[in-house]
Formats: C-alpha cells, structure tokens, sequence
C-alpha cells in the first residue's frame, strides 16, 4: 500500500481585494448565484453575491490583523505592521521620602 494519495483536482480561485490577494482564503462559483469561500483549506461558507460583497473586504481586513498588520492593503498602498504597543521607555523613580526631587549623585 502506498504512503501518499494525489487528490484533486480542484476548481478554485483566489480571492483579490484591491489588487491584493487575500491569503488563506479561496473562493468557487457555486449554483444558485452563491460564491462558496474557503478558509485555510478548512472551513466553508455558500453566501450570495450580494453578501459576498461586504464580507469578503470584512475578512480579508480580518486576516491582515491576524497576521500583525493594521489592514488588508488598500489600492495603491503598501501593507503598514501594525504597532499595538508603545516602544519601551525607562522610568525614573521618585523616592517619597523626600520633598518629590530625584535623589542626588554622589
């Protein structure tokens, strides 16, 4: 018996928001007027043209956020990494016992 199986082949498309492709995501004309979208090769959704229109922007956003960056790139733009967390800044302490002042060198 073998060890690997070919499987397919299979009719999809990438999905393009903006000029950019939308990783993870692939879609397939569907009957009935419906796009069936697929989501990491795992998980599947049959949604109408109409509403294809506004979800798909809506997850194509959602993935760049998964993957560190502010938004799926807009036309004509590059992708900004998203920056969540100020840079770090050191501290200076204050001691309380006395009048407020930083304590004195030497």
């Amino acid at each position: 018996m073998s060890d690997y199986e070919i499987v397919g082949p299979f009719s999809s498309h990438w999905v393009v928001v903006d000029g950019r492709q939308v990783p993870f995501l692939q879609a397939a004309p569907a009957n009935g007027g419906k796009i069936h979208l697929t989501l990491d090769q795992r998980y599947g959704l049959d949604i109408s043209v109409a509403d294809a229109e506004a979800f798909i922007p809506w997850i194509a956003d959602a993935i760049a956020i998964a993957m560190g960056y502010n938004c799926h790139p807009r036309a004509g733009t590059e992708p900004v990494r998203s920056t969540p967390f100020p840079p770090a800044h050191s501290v200076q302490w204050v001691d309380a016992t006395t009048s407020g002042s930083p304590p004195a060198d030497g």
